[in-house]
């Protein structure tokens, strides 16, 4: 009988920022942990230096910067565990909500590794995400670009993961592949059926640190309990990686998208959002044109915005379960210091994109503060027109003369897009009460622990009485032109958190329709709250969303992913006459028309009805903002070709 054997790899999760501010966390990495799992690592390695018992690994971001900004001493002593295979990077930098990432600023958080690599003669092939549910396909070719053969992703236990194999081998749509290992937890023991070779995972929590020695001793104990007749050995992704690359006819293949569950935290604050993608457009161009040492650093920077951890804890920092309506929220916001430090927070996490900028030289410095004017608040429409026909650039545009709804387009060519029901192009704004959070739990989380409720919960919503589960709609104030000024209910604004002004601007040109959405001094609000802008063509019969770099059909997404809720850059409608495609550049994220934006949904999307552009949301806390304020544009692109 041939002998079971497991590899053990030792891993700390890094959330860069939820158990304290991101600095200070970035801190104890470089003061305490890293230190830790040299002085454990050294432990064992005299003990046996062969095969010592530990091994910690970590994404390739935290080893850089460790060696780019520590002591002589401790970057010293950090070489030489690496050089004694005591301490080893995957090919990640961080877990990331990937699908916010265009394929040039991913290849730059892949960058790290690469550099590692060369400076200490390894080649990596195994790479880890953590806690987020999931990812998108278009990395796959990415991945396999730089020679990542394998894949482990560990989801939040709280939440469910995609319908997949636990081993499967992911291909893209131009073939290229990696081996996907998909566990319910962060790690936990895998066998494969058929393999006396085993990958089980001594996984400390979020900033938690590497194990003492006394630790690494239970960890063996432990798991020495649960395989009593295995061998086990300390180990790195790489070494698990190619056992099963090596047999990896043997798995499934998955060409499905996946989705991010979680993605709906890029909306919590939009702003950011809209920033990051508008710098990540151009770090795109500097990629196409040429990528020096500062060109990369800019990336780099903006790829820390992609990281999962978007501020501290909620549950622990904020905890608060009585300031809900606007008055008390308003006055603790004041006087509480949990609010204040919070929210500083959510300022440390938006300074990285000041923090990348400032890596470019003078001459890309002021292409970056181009980018960045262009998201500044257009003037507000004034006078009192209510034309129902607008023009612009020869295109007609028809709207509601109630609500102000968009309810058809007409192009230079004389092609006319109706919507369904009426309305084409609509703006809402939508309030939840605790009912809806209550449903949100009911259909998405897998337990009940306290934390993973905490996480979800709006705690003290329903006490307060100050929530309501409503749509609001918007009122035809006045055009201008091409453009439109919509008004809020005075209920909407003075309670919840609608802006009281909505304006729409169109320009053209050909074929090209250019759509400006500006919410105008939106109070800040920390009871739950979304606003859409729904595009809603009349017999659409498919559409397909394009993220990352790839399109993909809307029904070609595993069940219990991310289908109901993506970050696109384009989508598009198969219609009777013709493709309808809309472009999007500041608000990526997009759901089906008809699936209610706080119910899970564990089927297929289903996107007959159209769709929707979330433009902001606080659904739920874990770490991403909870309310935000002021004035936000985003802009969209419909072309008829």
């Amino acid at each position: 009988m041939t002998e079971k054997r497991v590899h053990l790899v030792f891993k700390t999760h890094l959330d860069i920022g939820f158990t304290d501010h991101a600095e200070k966390v970035r801190r104890q990495y470089h003061e305490r942990f890293i230190p830790q799992a040299i002085e454990t690592a050294r432990h064992f390695h005299a003990e046996n230096s062969d095969e010592p018992k530990f091994i910690w690994t970590t994404g390739a971001w935290l080893i850089w910067d460790h060696l780019n900004s520590r002591s002589a001493g401790e970057v010293a002593a950090l070489e030489q565990a690496i050089e004694r295979g005591l301490i080893r990077w995957h090919g990640l930098p961080f877990t990331t909500h990937t699908e916010l990432m265009s394929p040039d600023l991913f290849r730059a958080g892949l960058s790290y590794s690469q550099e590692l690599d060369r400076r200490f003669g390894k080649a990596t092939i195994a790479a880890k995400m953590t806690d987020v549910p999931g990812h998108t396909l278009g990395m796959v070719p990415l991945l396999a670009e730089a020679g990542i053969r394998f894949l482990h992703l560990g989801v939040n236990t709280a939440s469910p993961p995609p319908d997949v194999p636990d081993i499967f081998r992911w291909r893209a749509p131009g073939g290229g592949e990696v081996v996907v290992m998909y566990q319910r937890s962060y790690g936990e023991t895998c066998f494969p059926d058929g393999f006396e070779d085993g990958l089980s995972f001594a996984h400390t929590n979020d900033n938690i640190g590497p194990q003492s020695v006394p630790q690494t001793a239970e960890a063996y104990r432990e798991l020495r309990g649960r395989e009593p007749d295995a061998i086990i050995r300390a180990a790195t992704l790489e070494d698990y990686g190619a056992i099963l690359w090596s047999e990896r006819e043997r798995f499934p293949v998955v060409e499905l998208e996946l989705g991010d569950s979680w993605i709906h935290g890029s909306g919590s604050d939009p702003v950011k959002t809209a920033r990051f993608l508008a710098l990540q457009r151009l770090y795109d161009r500097f990629a196409a044109d040429d990528l020096d040492a500062r060109r990369l650093a800019f990336g780099r920077g903006l790829a820390m915005v992609a990281e999962h951890t978007c501020g501290v804890d909620i549950k622990s920092y904020l905890r608060d379960d009585k300031a809900w309506s606007r008055a008390d929220f308003e006055a603790a916001r004041r006087s509480d210091y949990r609010f204040a430090y919070t929210e500083a927070s959510w300022d440390e996490q938006r300074a990285y994109l000041d923090q990348a900028v400032s890596e470019l030289d003078v001459t890309d410095r002021k292409a970056a503060q181009a980018v960045l004017a262009e998201l500044a608040t257009p003037a507000v429409i004034e006078g009192g027109g209510r034309e129902l026909r607008l023009q612009a650039g020869g295109w007609s545009i028809a709207l509601d003369g109630v609500s102000g709804d968009i309810a058809e387009i007409t192009s230079p060519s004389g092609r006319t897009i109706t919507g369904r029901d009426g309305a084409l192009i609509a703006y809402r704004y939508e309030s939840y009460d605790a009912g809806d959070i209550n449903r949100h739990m009911q259909t998405y989380l897998t337990h009940r622990q306290e934390w993973a409720v905490l996480d979800h919960d709006k705690p003290g919503l329903a006490r307060s009485g100050a929530a309501l589960s409503k749509v609001f709609l918007p009122v035809l104030e006045a055009t201008d032109e091409a453009g439109i000024l919509l008004s809020m209910p005075v209920e909407a604004v003075q309670k919840y958190g609608a802006p009281p002004h909505v304006m729409l601007h169109f320009t053209a040109e050909g074929d090209r329709l250019d759509l400006r959405l500006t919410l105008l001094d939106k109070p800040a609000n920390r009871m739950p709250e979304a606003s859409f802008l729904s595009f809603t063509p009349d017999r659409a019969a498919e559409w397909n969303v394009r993220k990352m770099g790839l399109w993909h059909r809307s029904g070609n997404i595993a069940t219990s992913g991310g289908g109901q809720l993506q970050a696109v850059t384009s989508a598009c409608a198969d219609l009777a006459d013709g493709p309808l495609t809309i472009e999007t550049f500041d608000a990526p994220l997009v759901a089906p028309q008809g699936s209610d934006f706080m119910t899970f949904c564990r089927t297929l999307p289903d996107f007959t009805a159209g769709i929707r552009f979330n433009l902001h949301n606080n659904k739920w806390g874990t770490n991403f903002p909870m309310w935000w304020q002021g004035d936000f544009q985003a802009r969209f692109r419909l072309r008829l070709d």
